[in-house]
């Protein structure tokens, strides 16, 4: 037989109770042994409130053959009666075993009152394995009432002009499951001055649960007391739990009635500048007015309260008093009931547009002179003060000032000065102040006339070929012109016999010359033109010579002998009329032997000193 004793103490060890049986039934029987040892059983604790949790250990090992079981069994009895049963087989184990079971105390189950109530928390283990042992073993601990709480279903929170009901539980502090059910409660409001704005009895649900009404008339928004009380019962003691009650401002609408996306700046000096008139609405979550809200609006330059027109609607006057730029007109509304709104309404101060008209759009000035541009500025906003332009070309060589006065005819000099690069110059105005701009970009061209320096050296001139000419070009500032167009013209005739363009300056030239221009001396005038310079003319006298070949047949015969003599005289002066003849002299004799004098020995006829050379043919009978 199994032996034990219990300790009436928590967490007590019992004495281990141990049984070992051999049952020998005969020599031809099976034999069936089994171990049981239980050690101890405890609880958490010796004093419980009505809705605590009792928590319950066992320690035990029972080891038997599989055809035996082990059933145990965890109980609480109440001064009402028994009240709790958790049981259950387990299986069999050599080792030691923890079995655990919770019990959660009912105010259903106990009425402890204000002295408290027995209670007992009961284990018990029966093992069978062809016989049958058991043990078991109790705790006595005492429950008392138990402590309430305030558990808030809907948030408790609620907008200043709206109604609402609100919605809270009372339950023990341990368990949310255990309901103050069916009891007498206070529910108490008290505003952030401390006065009470609610005072009301009610009685929970079976739930625990309670509710109550805020209505827009209770307060302005803030933080509100509420005060949940109850003077306790059997099982639960009295409780009194203050919780914040947030009352916040009800939403609304802020929207632009009316308001410009731009207006122009201010003047420079200040004296024209642009009102900007803005309207809005402050409107509840139903779109009805609220007039009774303070709007204030910032514009960063300057800011101010709106002017309340009732029903809502709120208007202010601004002085864009500004340069130009983008502006953020910031409103917000300020209302004790409401939530505060903000808008955001951006406005473009623009500049003063003005229009380029030019009386020319292309002019030219020779270097070193002045010429000048004319022109109307118009203004879009009729400011009527003077105008600071900047005139400056896209070569960064000049820049200008002027001031103008709009609507009148105007004008710039502009000079051709030496520094400046020859050829077309893009001219752009600007205005110097940042109040103006213009409608597009407006440009003109001024053109630089440069001077050539040029230098025609004749070579040489043939009649019905070519005039060979050696020509150089410079600016005033010695810089070679490479690409230019001649023009050459003959004596007095006003048109030219040749024109070349894109000649290259380093290379030598060819004319060509007309049949009409006869041999002889001539005077021949130069015209070099090049873009964005005045043509230069120089004149040349030349002589044009003709090449002529002369063939000289002579028929020899043995009878006759011939004797001739080359003469040759010389004259200085001016070219010999006739023209001299430049030949190729051929003899030629029976046997039709010939030999030729080249152009290379002959001399050479030009407006200087010249040869002549006569062949004198002497014969005589032999």
């Amino acid at each position: 037989m199994t032996s034990f004793w219990c300790l009436p103490v928590q967490q007590r060890r019992l004495a281990i109770v141990s049984l070992s049986v051999i049952i020998v039934l005969g020599m031809t029987l099976s034999v069936t042994a089994f171990y049981f040892d239980f050690q101890y059983f405890e609880t958490d604790k010796m004093v419980y409130e009505v809705g605590e949790t009792v928590d319950m250990v066992a320690r035990l090992i029972a080891d038997f053959s599989p055809e035996g079981w082990c059933y145990i069994s965890f109980a609480a009895v109440t001064d009402l009666g028994p009240t709790f049963a958790d049981e259950y087989f387990i299986s069999a184990s050599p080792n030691p075993r923890m079995l655990n079971s919770s019990y959660t105390i009912l105010p259903s189950d106990t009425s402890p009152g204000e002295n408290g109530s027995t209670a007992y928390i009961i284990f018990n283990v029966e093992i069978f394995d062809t016989v049958s042992q058991g043990a078991g073993d109790n705790i006595e601990v005492l429950i008392t009432r138990g402590h309430l709480t305030v558990v808030p279903v809907t948030p408790l929170v609620v907008q200043s002009d709206s109604n609402a009901t609100l919605i809270s539980r009372v339950v023990s502090i341990y368990d949310n499951n255990v309901e103050y059910a069916n009891e007498s409660i206070n529910i108490r409001i008290d505003n952030p001055s401390a006065e009470t704005i609610l005072d009301t009895n009610t009685t929970t649900n079976p739930d625990g649960s309670f509710s109550f009404d805020w209505n827009s008339s209770m307060g302005l928004p803030g933080t509100y007391d509420l005060i949940v009380s109850g003077s306790g019962n059997e099982d639960f003691l009295g409780f009194s739990k203050s919780l914040p009650l947030s009352v916040v401002p009800t939403a609304s609408n802020l929207t632009v009635v009316s308001a410009p996306s731009s207006v122009q700046c201010q003047s420079p000096d200040g004296s024209h500048f642009e009102n900007v008139n803005i309207t809005v609405r402050h409107e509840a979550a139903d779109y009805s007015g609220i007039s009774d809200s303070t709007l204030l609006w910032n514009a960063g330059f300057n800011n101010g309260e709106m002017a309340n027109l009732g029903d809502g609607f709120y208007t202010t006057v601004i002085p864009f008093q500004t340069p130009p730029g983008l502006y953020i007109i910031n409103i917000t509304t300020s209302n004790p009931k409401y939530q505060a709104n903000t808008q955001f309404i951006p406005i473009t101060a623009n500049e003063n547009i003005l229009y380029f008209y030019p009386v020319q759009t292309n002019i030219s000035a020779i270097h070193g002179n002045t010429t000048s541009i004319e022109f109307t500025i118009e203004e879009e906003f009729n400011w009527g003060q003077e105008i600071t332009l900047q005139f400056t070309d896209d070569f960064g060589e000049f820049s200008i000032s002027k001031g103008i006065t709009p609507h009148l005819l105007s004008s710039v000099p502009l000079t051709a000065w030496y520094n400046l690069t020859i050829g077309p110059h893009l001219i752009t105005p600007e205005p110097t102040n940042a109040y103006y701009n213009f409608s597009e970009l407006y440009e003109f061209q001024f053109n630089v006339i440069g001077e050539l320096s040029i230098n025609v050296t004749v070579e040489s001139a043939f009649y019905g070929e070519n005039l060979h000419i050696i020509l150089s070009a410079f600016d005033l500032n010695n810089n070679t012109i490479d690409i230019v167009t001649i023009m050459a013209y003959c004596d007095n005739e006003s048109t030219p016999f040749a024109t070349i363009p894109q000649i290259i300056t380093t290379q030598p030239i060819s004319l060509p010359l007309p049949l009409r221009i006869q041999a002889g001396e001539h005077t021949f005038s130069f015209e070099i033109a090049a873009p964005y310079f005045i043509s230069s003319i120089q004149t040349e006298n030349v002589t044009v010579w003709m090449k002529t070949s002369i063939i000289v047949i002579i028929e020899i015969d043995e009878s006759i002998l011939y004797d001739w003599t080359m003469v040759v005289s010389n004259s200085s002066g001016s070219i010999i009329r006739p023209p001299p003849i430049l030949f190729n002299g051929i003899t030629s004799t029976v046997s039709l032997t010939t030999r030729e004098t080249s152009l290379d020995i002959c001399p050479r006829f030009n407006s200087g000193t010249s040869s002549l050379s006569t062949v004198l043919l002497n014969s005589r009978i032999a």
